[in-house]
């Protein structure tokens, strides 16, 4: 036997040993305390051992544990596992920070034109709060950074795009079907218990009104998500994924699925706009045609088996009073921000405000509300944000510029009448695609200079 084969039985053998041991450690000491405070460390060794060696591949797992996050703390907190707010957090903002922390020591980081217009506004909201307003409400309003900073920090090879596009679309089109189990099989019942002991969007013991709609008396479909509003604004941003990537019509017709019995219009109304965009810049106008006749189909399909005749009446007759209260917000916020040009700070607008005092206010229209917290200055720079980045997508040709164009339009038209910022789970599957293609464009462009200066050179000599 050589000299490199004993090395390595020796090797083994010690590894073996190893973990023989720190089984027969923890299960002496689980006879003294609960395993739990055994386990926690360990597992938390084993997470920092993997982010810190396979930063990419933690990136993926963190991305695709986002939409059922909600439900898997949801259900810790109701077995009364301890710290599930603390783990909560860790698991999101703290591996995520992380995560961008490493991937920019490695990759490196440079100001772009998006970059600045949202460094002014958080600048001018940390100034606003600074003169009335909380930390807590600026970091919650502003958490959405953190997602698309990962993304301007991280950088994917064609593969690992490929595999992230392809896991979305699966992932949201499985949940959708999943989901349609609450819709017509076990009802709200489930929900509202769980939503009843976590102390989460409930009124009276009953789910809150966002469930359900004038007019439409069954179970809009939340699947995983916290809410109809939050999934129906995901399977969105799937579907824009999709129509990039793929060209497979079962997981679109599963998260088209997904999208219509969620009932949410404000990710119709972005689904409604991205599309025709995508379509435009990717030649695919044809696709386009035979796609919106095949959903229009299963929309028109899907009237009398979710009960929707009365909720379209209603939102085509202006009765609708969830549409009023979006139409009030929208005027309300503008005026208060004319009103208060300045802003009046997140202590008494912000939704963590309303959480915390119900006799708080709040616009659920972004832009205003924006405006109404932080002055019409930081709304301006948002605003300016979503514009630039717009442009420098526009201008660069590859799928996933197109996907995070795609991705802007949707969700900028959703937060026309929502808040869906606000939901770190949904901003991170929103924030970071942009956030990479933007990296991939200023990288695109900075490499064509030198190319272009040489030309430049050789038709001069």
């Amino acid at each position: 036997m050589t000299t490199l084969a004993v090395q390595d039985r020796v090797t083994s053998g010690f590894q073996i040993s190893v973990v023989v041991c720190i089984v027969a450690i923890i299960g002496l000491l689980s006879v003294f305390v609960s395993p739990l405070w055994i386990l926690a460390p360990l597992l938390g060794i084993a997470l920092l051992w993997l982010v810190f060696n396979y930063s990419i591949s933690a990136l993926g797992i963190v991305l695709a544990f986002m939409p059922f996050d909600f439900l898997a703390i949801g259900l810790g907190k109701y077995l009364g596992l301890p710290h599930m707010t603390f783990v909560s957090v860790c698991d999101k903002e703290g591996v995520l920070i992380l995560l961008a922390l490493l991937l920019w020591r490695k990759n490196g980081f440079k100001l772009a034109s998006p970059d600045w217009f949202l460094l002014a506004c958080f600048i001018l909201a940390v100034i606003r709060t600074a003169f009335g307003g909380t930390l807590l409400g600026l970091l919650a309003d502003f958490a959405f950074i953190v997602s698309y900073f990962t993304g301007r920090v991280a950088v994917l090879t064609p593969e690992q795009e490929h595999l992230w596009a392809k896991c979305a679309v699966w992932i949201v089109g499985i949940l959708s079907v999943v989901g349609l189990t609450e819709v017509f099989i076990f009802g709200e019942g489930p929900r509202t218990l769980l939503y009843t002991v976590i102390g989460s969007e409930t009124d009276a013991g009953q789910l809150t009104a966002s469930f359900h709609g004038a007019g439409f008396s069954g179970l809009r479909e939340a699947a995983t998500m916290v809410g109809p509003n939050a999934f129906g604004v995901l399977c969105m941003i799937a579907l824009i994924i999709w129509w990039v990537y793929s060209r497979n019509p079962l997981p679109a017709s599963m998260v088209a699925v997904g999208l219509i019995t969620s009932v949410t219009r404000s990710a119709w109304l972005g689904i409604a706009g991205a599309i025709p965009v995508l379509a435009v810049i990717m030649q695919q106008k044809r696709r386009f045609a035979i796609y919106t006749t095949l959903a229009l189909a299963l929309f028109v399909a899907s009237i009398p088996v979710l009960g929707l005749s009365d909720y379209i009446f209603y939102n085509k007759t202006g009765q609708d009073t969830s549409a009023q209260s979006h139409e009030r917000d929208i005027l309300d916020g503008l005026k208060y921000s004319a009103e208060h040009p300045f802003g009046s700070g997140n202590g008494s607008l912000s939704p963590l405000a309303l959480e915390q005092d119900s006799n708080a206010n709040i616009f659920e229209t972004t832009y205003p509300d924006f405006a109404a917290e932080y002055g019409i200055a930081a709304a301006l720079c948002f605003v300016g944000f979503i514009f630039s980045a717009g442009r420098l997508l526009w201008r660069s040709q590859s799928q996933l510029n197109h996907a995070a164009l795609g991705i802007l339009v949707g969700i900028s038209l959703v937060m026309v009448v929502a808040l869906p910022l606000i939901d770190r789970r949904l901003s991170t599957w929103a924030l970071f695609p942009i956030g990479l293609a933007v990296r991939s464009s200023v990288t695109q462009r900075e490499a064509s200079v030198p190319e272009l200066r040489g030309t430049l050179r050789q038709e001069t000599a």
